[in-house]
């Protein structure tokens, strides 16, 4: 981790006079200052902490145990719509659960029509639990989709915002048409904010995953920049339960946006100094001397910085969008954290997300929002308008991710949210990786890797099917 206020000259002097910042502040707000003092945030990177059940990566390059496992799903049966040529196949795991999968949409053989997590609260019993490693089990045999051999995304400790536009660029050198990269929006700090489409941008449907919308959470764009890479990389060559993925491909986009705070990825990684603008750097600055004078801190300030969530104007950029926006609980100066701002949709990241949403060119099937901390899957809104549609994804993604705890949503103010209760809503579903305090250690990232390898194809499935 870098150290902010190293005892060399130029760095030692700001120490100091974020230090004096910090007294003087203190003073002001001592003498009739009309904000309220919030106990120090707790450690927490989403907005709970469960535990995980580990599921292994799948064999690299083990070309002929899954061509065995595909000759087990064309013994087991198929799911086909007479005179659909172009509709993907999907393969049951049991023909005896068929009528039950087909009459919800999904192909892991649960029930979903119980609600979200109807299997799995409180733990489970020991067949529900069974069911789910066995369903998890047969997502894994099914898939023909391998590591990436000399890959382009490295894993690293702070996968920073430059180094992902070198691997966007990369990517796009290296498979051509199969890539589309736009520009989305523009952040604070004027990082631009990418949208990335694997697949037929003409296709009939549009999946939406993105990520890094909290400065902290930076193992997320990096496993969405990862997961985007092994889509490429298989587009020809693989297979899911018996379907190509080129085929897939061509009926599902599938929609990336890794890094949606640029600007707050780079303090939490680098401290205000890396920012471009110096009104951005004295905004950043400021919070730090606003959150420490209120009690909402105590960090030296490479600690302080560390755990940014906000954008560089200290907005949670999650309480921004126009979703119960009212009613979101708010500190009431801008803050690394559970500033919601001025008004809903005041700050450009989000209206980049909203602008991408609203976009008509794209068919809207699912959205999957990547945040972290604690194993667990939000799935609901008060008012959401695809509730049953949103437990059915939740449940399947606790399916893939091999246990993912099920919870309702809670407050509001989120991009999830706000598509919900859009004139336009699709099922749409939080993830929040990893079991530790955000900013998190590499060591998390394998784990958190093997559970969401397959999200974005599972998904596409589940849309197709639709």
């Amino acid at each position: 981790m870098i150290n902010y206020h190293k005892e060399n000259g130029l760095a030692g002097r700001k120490e100091l006079c974020r230090r004096l910042a910090v007294l003087a502040g203190a003073a002001v707000l001592a003498f009739g200052s009309s904000f309220a003092a919030f106990a120090e945030e707790p450690v927490r990177g989403g907005d709970t902490m469960e535990t995980a059940v580990l599921v292994p990566a799948f064999p690299e390059g083990n070309q002929s145990t899954a061509e065995n496992a595909g000759e087990s799903q064309n013994a087991a049966g198929t799911e086909e719509t007479a005179g659909a040529a172009n509709r993907i196949i999907r393969i049951e795991q049991n023909a005896a659960s068929s009528e039950s999968q087909q009459s919800t949409g999904t192909s892991s053989g649960i029930d979903y029509s119980a609600g979200p997590g109807a299997f799995m609260q409180s733990g489970g019993s020991e067949s529900s639990q069974s069911q789910q490693a066995e369903d998890q089990t047969g997502l894994q045999s099914n898939a023909q989709i391998y590591d990436v051999q000399n890959p382009i995304v490295q894993t690293v400790e702070k996968y920073s915002y430059d180094q992902m536009v070198r691997d966007i660029n990369s990517l796009k050198a290296r498979y051509g048409n199969k890539i589309q990269v736009n520009t989305i929006g523009t952040s604070l700090d004027g990082r631009a904010i990418y949208d990335c489409i694997v697949g037929n941008v003409n296709a009939s449907k549009h999946i939406l995953i993105q990520g890094g919308i909290h400065g902290r959470e930076y193992l997320n764009p990096m496993l969405l920049m990862q997961q985007m890479e092994l889509a490429l990389a298989n587009y020809d060559t693989g297979s899911f339960n018996g379907n190509s993925l080129s085929s897939m491909f061509s009926q599902v986009a599938v929609h990336f946006v890794p890094m949606t705070n640029p600007d707050g990825i780079t303090i939490s990684q680098f401290g205000p100094d890396l920012l471009n603008s110096q009104e951005l750097k004295d905004t950043v600055s400021t919070c730090y001397v606003m959150d420490t004078a209120a009690g909402r801190t105590t960090a030296d300030t490479a600690g302080y910085f560390s755990k940014w969530k906000a954008n560089a104007r200290g907005v949670d950029l999650n309480l921004n969008f126009d979703a119960l926006w009212d009613q979101v609980s708010s500190t009431e100066f801008p803050s690394y954290s559970g500033y919601k701002g001025t008004a809903p949709g005041t700050e450009p990241e989000a209206q980049a997300l909203m602008n991408l949403y609203h976009n008509s060119q794209y068919n809207w099937k699912a959205v999957i929002h990547y945040h972290s901390m604690g194993d667990v899957i939000y799935w609901d809104i008060a008012g959401n308008k695809v509730q049953q549609e949103s437990s059915d994804l939740a449940n399947l993604m606790s399916v893939v991710t091999g246990g993912y705890r099920i919870l309702p949503s809670e407050g509001g103010g989120g991009y999830k949210d706000w598509i919900q209760l859009s004139s336009h809503p699709v099922p749409s579903v939080t993830l929040e990786t990893g079991k530790v305090a955000c900013p998190m250690p590499l060591s998390e990232y394998s784990t958190i890797w093997s559970q969401n390898r397959l999200t974005w194809v599972v998904t596409m499935e589940w849309v197709a099917a639709r």
